[in-house]
This record gives structure tokens, sequence and C-alpha cells, in this order.
């Protein structure tokens, strides 16, 4: 999103320099693809609400599908208090919203049953992401625009002079006046090549299931994420994809599903879903989710090494937010070169 961005927005040439053979091979890939605008911090939540703009109405060039299928959401909360608060953000954020009792609730979620449930909060303009044709957009958009990218292209030096920076990366060297470093998991490590002010990034590892086919729910049918007991399930290809929202630091690479993943799971659905423990779940995954401390991105200049721009900490909702955030560093990089 931030190539797609600062190739749109900047007279100077953009390169993109992946470490993996395909773009999107980590969290862009292996996400729950739910668009979700109102999230726990307002700061955030006003690049969630932007993103979320441009996904419902992209450029009209940008990609041949619709980037989101508006199946809505259900917030779901345990207490009044936590229902009131929700409605409260979203009014402030202009978001449709209303209110659901939790026999509403059940009544398009029959399978939740169980699930410790005052009610929820709906909103209609949240969705599915077709993940697949978002990054395909990014991609082709900025190469239509000037940008040059390349694949198998780890960064293993960072040299910083008088004019910018010297990068190699690929068996090539690269220099730009300019360093985004967007690199995910890996951002410390970019960082730290860099000599830059450390980042407390903190990759967590996240598991996902999918479950055999049920007739419980229509694929159009509004996905659940319980706030007060952080689950989350939605309609996917006849099944369900869901997650116990679990957390567990884990460094920097590709993640293998954990032995006790499926117990955790059951575990958890025991304590928020238990009508979905006889679900057979059919593929599991695991993948890393980076935060920083205050759990907020962060699309800030490096306050040591000049011309390095961090684009880090996207959490769970790099997704929604891709579009937003990218507008955001362009900007930061238009600005330098002003």
């Amino acid at each position: 999103a931030t190539a797609h961005a600062l190739a749109r927005t900047t007279e100077a040439r953009v390169t993109l320099l992946e470490r993996e053979a395909a773009f999107g091979q980590h969290a862009s890939g292996k996400n729950a693809a739910l668009c979700r605008q109102l999230i726990e911090h307002d700061e955030y939540t006003a690049f969630t609400v932007r993103g979320a703009q441009f996904l419902r109405k992209p450029p009209a060039d940008f990609a041949d599908t619709p980037l989101l299928l508006p199946t809505g959401s259900l917030l779901a909360v345990s207490s009044p208090k936590s229902l009131d608060t929700l409605l409260a953000r979203a009014r402030a954020f202009g978001l449709p919203c209303g209110a659901l009792s939790a026999p509403e609730v059940l009544e398009r979620w029959p399978r939740l049953a169980g699930m410790p449930l005052c009610g929820a909060a709906h909103f209609p303009t949240d969705g599915v992401i077709d993940i697949h044709a978002l990054l395909h957009g990014y991609v082709r958009g900025a190469r239509r625009d000037g940008a040059i990218l390349r694949t198998d292209c780890g960064v293993t030096r960072v040299t910083r002079g008088d004019s910018g920076f010297e990068i190699d990366a690929g068996g090539e060297t690269w220099r730009a006046r300019v360093l985004v470093n967007a690199a995910g998991a890996w951002g410390v490590a970019v960082g730290e090549l860099a000599a830059a002010m450390r980042q407390r990034l903190t990759p967590m590892r996240r598991h996902l299931f999918a479950t055999d086919h049920t007739k419980d729910v229509a694929n159009d049918t509004p996905y659940v994420w319980h706030v007060d007991e952080p689950f989350y399930v939605r309609p996917e290809s006849g099944g369900l994809l869901l997650s116990g929202c679990d957390e567990v630091e884990h460094p920097p690479s590709a993640v293998a599903v954990a032995a006790d993943a499926h117990d955790a799971l059951a575990a958890r659905l025991a304590q928020v879903a238990p009508l979905l423990l006889d679900v057979p779940v059919k593929r599991s995954w695991a993948c890393l989710r980076t935060f920083l401390p205050d759990r907020l991105p962060r699309v800030a200049w490096d306050e040591r090494v000049r011309g390095l721009l961090w684009v880090v900490g996207l959490g769970g909702q790099g997704a929604t937010a891709s579009f937003a955030i990218g507008e955001r560093a362009a900007l930061a990089v238009r600005a330098f070169f002003a």
C-alpha cells in the first residue's frame, strides 16, 4: 500500500524490496480478511475508517472485482456498559451502527448459544475483504505508476551517507534518499541495520481455523467479533473461519501451527462458543501480528537517522487500514522532498 501511494504521490523513483518470493506471504496473506472499522483505539480507528472507505469505493481502475463483501459485523459484548461505549464511539466517528439484543444475535448465529452475551453493535458497512484483489491492485497500481518491485530481495546491509542510503539486497546495491521500513515482523531487524532508534516491536503468533461445511449460516451473514471475550467467527466457503485471538510472542519467521493449538482452541470455545466444539476443523494455520507497546501503528520519521520512515505496528488491522497507512506515509515522504 505504501509503495502504491508513493508511486502516485511523489515524482521520485520508488523501489519496493520484498524479502519473499512473492508479495503477501505473511500477515497480508494469512489473516482473516475482516474489515472492522471500530477498534479499540480512536487513533487507529481513524485509519480503519478511512481505509474502509477506500475498500468500498476504490478507483475504477484499481481492481476487476469488488474489494469488500459488505456482510456487516456484529461486535458482541458481555455487558450493557460495553455496548453503550461501542455505540457512543461509533457515533463519534459517524459510523452507521445499531444495537442488537442477544436473541437477535442468536437468530443470525444459532451456534453461538452459550456465548457470554448481552447483545452486539451491528456495523452494516463492515465486511470481508478480498485480500487477493486488494494486494494485486496495490502491486499493479504501483507498477503502472512507475515503481520498481523486486522479490527475493532481503536486505543484508544498510549504510547512511550524506546523500541518503546505500542498501544491499538480493545481490544488488540500491541507493535512496528515503528508506521506508515497512518490514512488519522484520521491522526491528531492518531498523538495526540502519542504526536507527530501536522500536519495541513485538511479533505475536495467532492461529486461525477453517471448519468443514455447516448449514447454520449463510455466506453473507455478518461476522461476529466478541470484544469482551476476544474471539471471532465468520462464514467461509460453506464452513466457518474462526480464531480464539491467541497471542504468543514469536520471532520473525515462517510460523508453524503450535502442537497445542487445537487444544487451546477447544478450551477457548468451551468458554465462548460451546456449540462450535463439535464442528470439525479441516485446516489450521498460524501468522504473525506485530505490535508496539501502545498497540497503535507508527508512521513516523526515525529520531536518529534522517530519511528513515517507520511504517510498522499494524497489528491485526493492517488490511482494513492499509490505504490510509500508505497515504499517511506517502504524504510524509512527499513533504520530505518538498
